[in-house]
């Protein structure tokens, strides 16, 4: 699938495009501060915090205390929403690694410790130097403030990463649903389809976005694979690397005993996957004085690591998109063992928000999620995963459509689409008697069909196709909703450019090589960067906002 169509010179930015849209004026400072703090939404089943003291205080922030919206601009957008929200709810399930005891160290605020966790990916600090940086006099005043810190009772570099270590995983798996929730109680986040055009009962479009991170440690072996971390059984350890032709492992010596040596131990659960090589343009010819040298062979994207997966909605009035939920998972995770799960979940956690749209890549392209998609009553603007059937046409003739799965007329010709009822789920297809018209083939005469029953006068609309769920043969693998490759598809599936954005910006906060070792600590390292990403978003519409369109 091509890119979407470069914006012409002279066109409006997205910024421009925004501040045309009065859903925008619902974001400014003057209507967001009179409401108070937007407080967090809080869990009523969490048990409250087994410690009674602090050594810092977060304290809610007052959005009055702002000003004027021309003191936004020294701000962030992350310090905007750190100004705008209060994070006091979050203390109950922060706290829950606390122990009831009045021994020891008093504890610092857990809030106060998760913000602090935020600013070292928002500035892409280590340990070390978030530390330093809110024990500096003068340069960590305005940040001990907003975490509720006071000069000389900040928290060590082994404190703050002690701290995130310990936060359970469910609380950062829940911080961005929770930042959906807090938008949806205000008015901010679409209830519904906001493409232009869509009918008022279409629910939101969705989009999953999946990235690869490398793992921090190298792999010492290409191969590996979940045996080689079990135990060694009685007949001896299966080595896939041997298993291809290579040297791999014997697995007999002692240290083969609880899983392989050569079995990576920081990234038990990193997998290397190899994506092939895409075709490109041929390499320019050599000088004539100069020896011909054989082109470099192709190699695909090699990754050994991890994956992450998001969930995105899209806002297409603000040219938005919000993090619904994410994951990690090894590199080499199947699309069909990880979407149904996840879109299960998905409605789970939002069981009251309707999904009316889904925009994916081919790598979701199998009938089981085509499926799921349908079923939870959505369009598929998922890309075409091609099969070898799709290059021959005697095989597209025979099986009634070609490989973008655009139905044929017996004798080969492509139908027309005309239009999608929305009642029925269909799209309907007719051939318009296309033979009067248009050529059989490239380059030949225009020759009507002899003996056609759909070229007299009686049938008009010729020869006519319904595609819902499946095509005419049951195929569920090219049904599209919208015809694919069209100008409603070009322009609808272009959006995903907004949810891809998350790549570049995870890159931009050093995530892209993962700056930690295992799933678990991965899995949260993203999860709180999305979060982060939703309040950038957040800081960055009440800015733009309240300060006017761009000139």
């Amino acid at each position: 699938m091509s890119a979407a169509p470069a914006a012409p010179p002279g066109a409006p930015t997205a910024q421009q495009k925004r501040a045309q849209q009065s859903a925008l004026a619902r974001w400014r400072l003057a209507a967001l501060a009179p409401q108070g703090p937007l407080r967090w939404p809080a869990d009523p089943t969490q048990p409250p915090s087994p410690k009674r003291r602090y050594r810092s205080q977060y304290c809610p922030p007052n959005p009055a205390a702002l000003g004027a919206p021309a003191a936004l601009a020294p701000r962030s957008d992350f310090e905007v929403a750190c100004a705008l929200i209060d994070f006091t709810p979050l203390e109950p399930a922060l706290a829950a690694h606390y122990r009831p005891s009045a021994k020891g160290q008093v504890p610092f605020h857990p809030v106060s410790l998760l913000l602090a966790c935020t600013l070292r990916r928002e500035l892409g600090l280590g340990w070390g130097r978030l530390a330093r940086l809110l024990a500096h006099a003068e340069h960590g005043a305005g940040w001990r403030r907003l975490c509720g810190f006071t000069p000389g009772q900040t928290p060590s570099a082994s404190g703050l990463r002690y701290f995130f270590q310990q936060v359970r995983p469910a609380v950062c798996e829940a911080l961005c649903p929770q930042a959906i929730a807090l938008l949806r109680q205000h008015g901010l986040f679409p209830e519904r389809s906001t493409y232009p055009g869509d009918p008022p009962d279409r629910g939101i479009p969705v989009t999953q976005d999946g990235q690869l991170h490398p793992a921090r440690q190298r792999p010492r072996c290409a191969f590996v694979t979940d045996t080689c971390y079990q135990p060694r059984p009685a007949p001896g350890r299966p080595c896939p690397a041997r298993a291809q032709g290579h040297e791999g492992c014997p697995c007999t010596a002692p240290a083969c005993a609880d899983r392989c040596e050569r079995a990576n131990r920081l990234d038990p659960e990193a997998r290397l996957i190899q994506y092939a090589a895409r075709a490109g343009p041929a390499p320019p010819a050599p000088a004539p004085a100069g020896p011909a040298r054989p082109a470099p062979p192709r190699t695909g994207t090699v990754v050994f690591g991890y994956r992450s997966v998001a969930e995105r909605a899209l806002d297409d009035r603000l040219a938005v998109a919000w993090t619904l939920r994410s994951g990690v998972y090894p590199a080499t995770a199947d699309e069909r063992t990880l979407f149904v799960p996840r879109l299960r979940a998905l409605q789970q956690t939002f069981p009251d928000l309707r999904i009316g749209e889904w925009l994916d890549d081919a790598g979701v392209g199998y009938a089981e999620c085509l499926d799921a998609v349908w079923h939870l009553g959505a369009l598929r603007l998922i890309d075409i995963r091609a099969a070898p059937a799709d290059a021959a046409r005697a095989a597209c003739v025979q099986r009634g459509y070609d490989g973008h799965g655009w139905p044929l007329c017996p004798h080969g010709y492509r139908l027309r689409a005309n239009g999608y009822d929305a009642a029925r789920r269909r799209t309907k297809y007719l051939c318009a008697q296309a033979c009067r018209r248009e050529p059989p083939q490239p380059g030949q005469p225009v020759q009507p069909v002899r003996d056609c029953p759909y070229l007299e006068r009686t049938r008009p609309l010729g020869y006519v196709v319904n595609v819902g769920r499946t095509l005419p043969d049951g195929s569920v693998r090219l049904a599209r909703e919208i015809p694919y490759g069209s100008a409603v598809w070009q322009a609808r599936y272009g959006r995903r450019n907004l949810a891809e954005s998350r790549n570049g910006q995870l890159a931009g906060l050093g995530l892209k090589r993962l700056p930690c070792h295992g799933l678990p600590r991965a899995t949260k390292e993203i999860q709180l960067a999305d979060w982060l990403l939703n309040l950038r978003t957040l800081g960055r519409l009440v800015r733009q906002a309240s300060t006017g369109p761009p000139p």
